[in-house]
């Protein structure tokens, strides 16, 4: 198994990696007319977004994916820059209505990779949970000294355990700070 790619997320001039998700689904190729297919074991679902949260709103910016049946469909009249096994749309401006939280994170502590899922919380400086409402911004909690007490846990009981339930853990996308 390998570490995921995450989709990320630009706000406030800095990019960071979406390590959680309650609520609506954000953005899927299905919208669009497309069936994504494995990339490779670091994206089994097929697709990685780039969105932006500005203070009106979340929107997409960017997506790859590989299609199934190599049938990529414009997106708002944007055809995608094909690569060899995917293609990837650029300067997009899809609103996205999401609805609940995101775990945003940045400054990955590299001693605390975990070849497996996505990567926890506790292996970040900074941890950021946004609640949106219809893609607008509610309310930001800043978690980073929480997940500092905590730092390593994951990683640790990843090493020690080998269970289902931890491979499961990893590849979820649950607001856990573990």
């Amino acid at each position: 198994m390998t570490a995921q790619i995450s989709d990320t997320i630009l706000y406030q001039g800095k990019e960071y990696s979406i390590i959680g998700l309650s609520g609506d689904d954000l953005i899927c190729p299905e919208q669009f007319g497309m069936e994504p297919e494995m990339m490779s074991t670091a994206c089994y679902r097929g697709y990685y977004a780039t969105y932006e949260l500005t203070e009106k709103a979340l929107y997409l910016r960017s997506l790859t994916l590989r299609e199934k049946h190599n049938n990529y469909l414009p997106i708002q009249g944007i055809m995608p820059e094909s690569e060899e096994y995917q293609a990837t749309y650029h300067n997009l401006n899809v609103l996205v209505p999401f609805t609940g939280k995101l775990r945003l994170a940045r400054g990955f502590i590299e001693d605390l990779y975990v070849h497996m899922g996505f990567q926890k919380p506790d292996a970040f400086e900074t941890v950021l949970d946004v609640t949106l409402d219809n893609g607008r911004i509610m309310k930001i909690r800043d978690r980073s000294e929480e997940v500092a007490k905590i730092r390593g846990k994951f990683k640790r009981r990843f090493e020690s355990e080998d269970s289902v339930a931890i491979i499961e853990k990893a590849f979820s996308l649950d607001m856990d700070l573990e």
